[in-house]
């Protein structure tokens, strides 16, 4: 059943500047924040900026470790050491990289691509048809062990809507009193044409999320007006937590595969089933709580934690972004969509486990605090060799992955080792 946002009244200053934000993008001016009060925000993105090398002494750490992973039974822990081979391009993207036209190598990654699409397929059972292929809707099983290890590789970009959108609606289904999705998309709609305090504030943030992306480019038109509408709807429904930086490039990446009623479900579904509520709780208690489990439970006993240690850097200072995000803003994003792939799927609670105030989660987070490992493993010996200033570029600057590959090995190996440390418990 529906749960009826709270109304909250608005003075009368509010309620006009917010009738006005909304009419601009209900006629979609043709405004552009280069012209006006709207500057566009620092680059979000710092690709240009290279990360700090690692001494020789890391080098010959790094040596010592590698001969011992190959022996049997390392080989999680090999994954998890190779973790720096990530910020480099892979044999076969470095061949094309070199090579225009791409050639052989190019052909054998479509090949591949084609091949697991059709793999995925195969999976997917049609729930719903429409006139011409249009409105299709597909269920995919959550509890086969094929779907999980292939999720792992990666889904084709066009299954990635139509997974997603299964994985979360699976989810709903084991939690009682969730909305349907006509139910979420009918309040939608229905909120638009109520004020919101936060309008002004989301007018800001819009033009500044990706506006790179040409979808986001056009002040008030196309995407920009889809990303307010979404917005403005969430600080709605959600009215005790409201707009909070951070939700544009959630929203933002969600616009990219679903139109605006869809995208606001999804989003709905992640407060609700992906611990999202909690992690933008006012006050943010839950955020801290998921940054202190992070620390205590996945990096303690660690040489990089030792060393962060001595460099007094917590995961508050480098950890918010990643999490408020889910990395949006920390790695490119054929990485950040491969790290949801895993999240919309395995982002369940705990069932065993009893969520707390000081563990609220109950291990729904497992796969941001993996993905989280494996950037620091990634850059491991970078840490180890730095002083407290570029330690903290390393972590708070954009991380240049490029091989997402590696990225989901690690990222898997962080979270089999966990996964194995609870069962002991």
């Amino acid at each position: 059943m529906l749960a009826q946002p709270t109304v909250k009244l608005l003075s009368e200053d509010v309620e006009k500047e917010s009738q006005k934000v909304r009419s601009m993008y209900e006629q979609g001016t043709n405004y552009d924040w280069r012209d006006g009060k709207f500057p566009p925000a620092g680059e979000s993105q710092i690709e240009g900026e290279s990360i700090v090398e690692a001494g020789p002494e890391a080098t010959g750490r790094a040596q010592l470790r590698a001969a011992a992973n190959r022996l049997p039974g390392n080989r999680d822990r090999r994954w998890m050491d190779e973790a720096g081979d990530m910020l480099t391009l892979p044999p076969g993207l470095a061949d094309i990289a070199e090579d225009e036209e791409g050639g052989k190598a190019a052909e054998g990654l479509k090949k591949k691509e084609w091949e697991r699409t059709e793999k995925w397929r195969k999976m997917a059972k049609v729930l719903k048809t429409g006139k011409d292929g249009e409105g299709m809707e597909f269920e995919f099983d959550t509890r086969s062990s094929k779907l999980v290890e292939r999720t792992w590789k990666g889904i084709p970009d066009r299954w990635r809507s139509a997974a997603w959108h299964s994985f979360l609606t699976t989810s709903a289904k084991k939690k009682e009193g969730s909305a349907t999705d006509e139910e979420i998309m009918l309040a939608f709609h229905n909120l638009q044409v109520r004020s919101s305090a936060d309008d002004v504030q989301i007018d800001i943030d819009v033009p500044r999320t990706i506006n790179s992306h040409i979808m986001f480019r056009r002040r008030y038109r196309g995407g920009q007006r889809l990303l307010f509408r979404v917005l403005h709807a969430l600080s709605l429904y959600f009215p005790d937590t409201g707009y909070v930086q951070g939700m544009a490039s959630l929203a933002a990446t969600l616009l990219c595969y679903y139109d605006e009623g869809m995208a606001f479900v999804m989003l709905v579904r992640m407060w609700t089933l992906r611990g999202l509520d909690k992690l933008y709780e006012a006050g943010f208690p839950g955020l801290m709580a998921a940054l202190d489990e992070f620390q205590k439970q996945w990096l303690s006993g660690r040489e990089v934690s030792r060393k962060l240690d001595e460099l007094t850097i917590e995961p508050t200072a480098y950890g918010t972004r990643w999490y408020l995000t889910l990395f949006n803003y920390s790695i490119p994003f054929p990485a950040q969509l491969r790290v949801w792939d895993v999240f919309m799927l395995l982002g369940d609670p705990d069932a065993s486990i009893n969520a707390t105030q000081e563990r609220p989660f109950a291990g729904g987070l497992d796969i941001l605090h993996a993905t989280s490992a494996a950037l620091i493993d990634g850059t491991r010996e970078i840490l180890l060799d730095s002083d407290f200033e570029n330690a903290m570029k390393v972590l708070t600057s954009w991380i240049p992955v490029k091989d997402e590959e590696l990225l989901m090995k690690v990222t898997k190996a962080e979270w089999k080792l966990h996964q194995k440390g609870k069962k002991r418990h």
